[in-house]
């Protein structure tokens, strides 16, 4: 496959410099001409060859490999063997970290609810790259999902070109700079630089180095793979010793505080969050909602608790429930930002409860099995 792909883009780009190379009939033209015809034409064929490969590899359904094709690739696999709606937990590493969705899913069954839970989460993740990985998810999943939970923060609101922070020049990084995620970093970057000038023009450099990269492939057939022929690799990544400890102080006062609601929105954020609503109901889902998992920073908690109230009427689970908070002061947290597994059941408890309560679900289709579930859940 490899080989024919490449044997055609070859002819693609002979043929196209052999149709502009040659000066008109009867003309000579100078060499300057010449050498502008030549540069033409090789940048016009390679520049169609590069869209025709993209195209196709889209419409073949080849991405590039990696840790969130896998992701993808495990999730497509439980939507095909499992016939039950299901819902997406979308977000980075903040979800990855909290979002037990095996957990939800007894949880939420117990209760009569249908749906299966999916994490789609990977760390570092921006919201470019979030968004690439669904919608490659979507074209190939069987169906739509019923719902899609969309992980909200400030820290990604606030970093457009967020995908150099993680890993410059990798498989991951390049493969979000298609024109849709190009489009929207560069949208971002023009609400002004919010970490100052010299990060902003650091990503301007970044920004020209890794476009062209994506759009002439570069790399992408080393990386190629059908997506629902990658390996698979769960998403909820549950973690039992911190990467660092949070100190007691720190972390009693962080959860004690509930800020008012942040009082700026990254109008960017809010921008791009209303082009997916609409390309997630172009792919058929029924609802969307919106999540952050809790974290200490009170700051981080305020924004996301703004960004809800900016949008009453969509459901959004922002963190900032005393009581949830007040049951993860203990030696539940990985970091500051990410929960260790038993902090995860914490969550997942009282997350199970918000979404029961919101009705973004719809109504139960069952009779609840609180008997016989109840000690399967405290188990979990």
């Amino acid at each position: 496959m490899l080989a024919i792909k490449l044997i055609f883009a070859g002819l693609v780009l002979v043929l196209v410099a052999f149709v502009l190379r040659r000066p008109p009939q009867g003309q000579t033209g100078t060499t300057f001409g010449h050498l502008a015809r030549n540069a033409t034409a090789f940048m016009a064929g390679l520049g169609l060859t590069a869209a025709l490969v993209g195209y196709g590899a889209n419409r073949a359904q080849i991405v590039r490999d990696g840790p969130y094709a896998q992701i993808a690739a495990n999730a497509l696999q439980t939507v095909k063997d499992d016939p039950a709606p299901y819902v997406l937990f979308v977000g980075a590493s903040y979800s990855r970290n909290a979002i037990d969705d095996q957990a939800l899913t007894r949880r939420l069954q117990a209760r009569g609810y249908d749906q299966r839970i999916i994490t789609f989460a990977l760390e570092g993740a921006s919201l470019q790259e979030r968004d690439l990985r669904l919608r490659q998810f979507l074209r190939a999943a069987p169906r739509a999902p019923d719902t899609v939970f969309l992980e909200i923060s400030e820290r990604f609101d606030r970093a457009p070109a967020y995908g150099f922070e993680i890993a410059k020049f990798s498989e991951r990084v390049i493969g979000q700079f298609g024109p849709r995620g190009t489009m929207w970093t560069v949208r971002g970057l023009l609400d002004g630089p919010a970490d100052g000038l010299v990060g902003y023009a650091k990503n301007l450099v970044f920004l020209g180095l890794h476009v062209p990269l994506n759009w002439l492939n570069v790399g992408f057939f080393n990386e190629a793979i059908q997506l629902e022929n990658a390996q698979r690799i769960a998403s909820y990544d549950p973690q039992t010793s911190p990467r660092r400890e949070v100190k007691r102080d720190d972390r009693a006062l962080g959860l004690a505080t509930n800020l008012p609601p942040s009082a700026h929105i990254y109008p960017w954020g809010e921008a791009f969050r209303t082009d997916q609503r609409a390309m997630l109901a172009r792919a058929g889902v029924r609802r969307i909602a919106y999540y952050f998992p809790p974290v200490i920073d009170a700051h981080e908690r305020a924004y996301v608790q703004a960004v809800c109230e900016n949008a009453p009427q969509y459901v959004c689970i922002a963190p900032v429930d005393p009581v949830m908070l007040a049951a993860l002061d203990g030696p539940v947290w990985f970091d500051e930002e990410h929960l260790l597994a038993a902090g995860a059941s914490v969550y997942n408890r009282w997350l199970a409860g918000k979404v029961m309560a919101s009705g973004v679900l719809g109504d139960p289709v069952a009779q609840p099995k609180l008997a016989l579930r109840e000690a399967e859940d405290e188990a979990s």
